[in-house]
C-alpha cells in the first residue's frame, strides 16, 4: 500500500518496513509540537500505522511507544565506537498505544494509533561533535508484544524505531551591547571605541561590531579588522578530558576600505562590521550546549592589526551564546497559538477578561550555569 502520510525519511528507521511506520501529523513536518525553551507544553506528537496484509496478520497483544534520549561519549580516538561507563541516559518516556481486552493474541491487518508524549522541558538539543566523539541522540521507538514464530527463529518483541531530531528555541534577545573603550592620554599613539551589539546571537540575529579609531599619529594605517566567531567544545569523564576549538567564520576587512576622516582634531574613521549565522559560517556549527559530560561555547574574537608586528595592534574577545531562534513561520505561528490560548482563557473565565495574564514561558536554558541540568527522570505513562 502507497504510503501517504508525511513522516521521517526510510533513512532514519533502525530497519525500515512499509508494514510498521511512523507520520506527522497532518500539515506538520515534525512530531515536536511546541517550542521547547519557549513554550510550557511541549509533546512529540503523531501516529504509529501497521499495514499488514491479509495472509499474513501481525499476532499481538500489546503495543507501547518509547522516546529515548541518551548522551554518548566516546574517548578514544579509534576503533569501534563505546558507549562509556559515565554515558547518560537523559529521557526515556513509555506510552501504552493498544492492548488485547483478553490478553490473547489478536489479528491485526490495518490499524492508526496515535500518540502523544511529553517531552521534559529541560532536555538538550540534539548534538554531535568532532565526528561524534560526543553526541546526545533521541529516538522514537515502537515496542509490539507478538507471538513468537519457533520456526523462523522470531522472538515475542518487534522493535519499530527512529532517530529523532529534538530542537531547542530562544525567544529573541533583549539589548545586552558589550563596549570596549580605550584612549591615549599621550595623543601619539591609537583610541577606539568599539560596540558589540549584543551577547546572544542565532538565525535572524548576526553579530554586528561598529568599530571607530582614533588615528593621533597621522603616520598610522590601519591594514585590516578580523571579526570571528570561534566554537569550544569538551567531552570529559572520570579519567579523560579532551577539548577541541575551530573557526566557524571570520570577517575580514580590509584598511583600505573605509574611508579616513579628518573632519575632527585627529583622523577618524567608522566602519559596521556584520557576521550573519549561518550565511557567514564556513564550518559546522553547534548551538551553544550543556549536558552532564559535553558542553559547546563560543567565542567573538576581534583583531585590529595595522601592520607585522606593530605595537599598536590590539586583541579583544568576549563569551556569546550562539542559539536556535524562531524563524518567521514559527514566529508566526506561535503568536497565533497565544492568542488562541488567551482566547480559550477569556471564554473560560470571562470575569477576569480584562486582566488575562500573560502566558507562561519556560525560564531560558541560556543562563550562566554553575551546576550541570537535572535531567528529568524515566516516565512511564498508562
Amino acid at each position: 500500500m502507497t504510503n501517504l502520510f508525511k513522516g521521517p525519511a526510510p533513512s532514519l528507521y533502525k530497519d525500515f518496513s512499509p508494514l510498521a511506520y511512523f507520520s506527522y501529523q497532518p500539515g506538520r513536518k515534525s512530531f515536536q509540537q511546541g517550542y521547547l525553551g519557549i513554550t510550557n507544553n511541549v509533546s512529540i506528537v503523531g501516529f504509529l500505522h501497521l499495514r499488514y496484509p491479509a495472509d499474513q496478520p501481525l499476532l499481538a497483544k500489546q503495543i507501547q511507544i518509547c522516546f529515548l534520549g541518551n548522551e554518548y561519549i566516546q574517548l578514544q580516538e579509534s576503533g569501534p565506537k563505546v558507549l562509556t561507563y559515565n554515558s547518560y541516559q537523559i529521557c526515556k518516556t513509555v506510552v501504552e498505544l493498544w492492548k488485547s481486552s483478553d490478553g490473547n493474541y489478536q489479528e491485526i491487518y490495518d490499524m492508526d494509533l496515535p500518540f502523544e508524549i511529553p517531552l521534559p522541558l529541560d532536555a538538550p538539543s540534539s548534538l554531535s561533535i568532532d565526528k561524534e566523539r560526543g553526541k546526545i541522540e533521541y529516538c522514537l521507538r515502537a515496542i509490539i508484544l507478538k507471538k513468537p514464530n519457533i520456526k523462523h527463529f522470531r522472538g515475542s518483541t518487534k522493535i519499530i524505531q527512529c532517530a529523532y531530531t529534538v530542537n531547542r528555541y530562544t525567544l529573541p534577545p533583549l539589548p545586552d551591547p558589550k563596549k570596549w573603550i580605550k584612549d591615549d592620554p599621550t595623543k601619539r599613539g591609537i583610541g577606539y571605541e568599539i560596540i558589540l551589539n549584543n551577547k546572544v546571537f542565532g538565525p535572524r540575529y548576526p553579530i554586528v561590531l561598529r568599530v571607530k579609531l582614533t588615528f593621533y599619529d597621522p603616520r598610522i594605517s590601519l591594514e585590516e579588522i578580523v571579526v570571528g566567531l570561534k566554537e569550544y567544545s569538551a567531552v570529559s569523564s572520570q579519567s579523560d578530558n579532551k577539548k577541541r576549538s575551530k573557526y566557524i567564520g571570520k570577517k575580514i576587512v580590509k584598511g583600505k576600505q573605509i574611508s579616513v576622516s579628518s573632519e575632527s582634531q585627529e583622523n577618524e574613521c567608522t566602519t559596521d562590521i556584520k557576521f550573519t549565522i549561518p550565511e557567514d559560517c564556513i564550518a559546522k556549527l553547534d548551538w551553544s550546549n550543556k549536558s552532564f559530560h559535553i558542553k559547546v561555547t563560543h567565542k567573538v574574537k576581534i583583531k585590529v592589526r595595522f601592520g607585522l608586528f606593530n605595537k599598536h595592534n590590539f586583541s579583544l574577545e568576549v563569551p556569546v551564546k550562539i542559539v536556535n531562534m524562531l524563524d518567521v513561520e514559527e514566529e508566526a505561528y506561535l503568536a497565533t497559538e497565544i492568542l488562541y490560548q488567551q482566547e480559550i482563557s477569556r471564554y473560560l473565565e470571562p470575569e477576569i477578561q480584562f486582566n488575562t495574564p500573560p502566558p507562561n514561558y519556560e525560564q531560558n536554558w541560556f543562563p550562566d550555569q554553575t551546576s550541570l541540568p537535572s535531567y528529568s527522570s524515566n516516565t512511564q505513562i498508562n
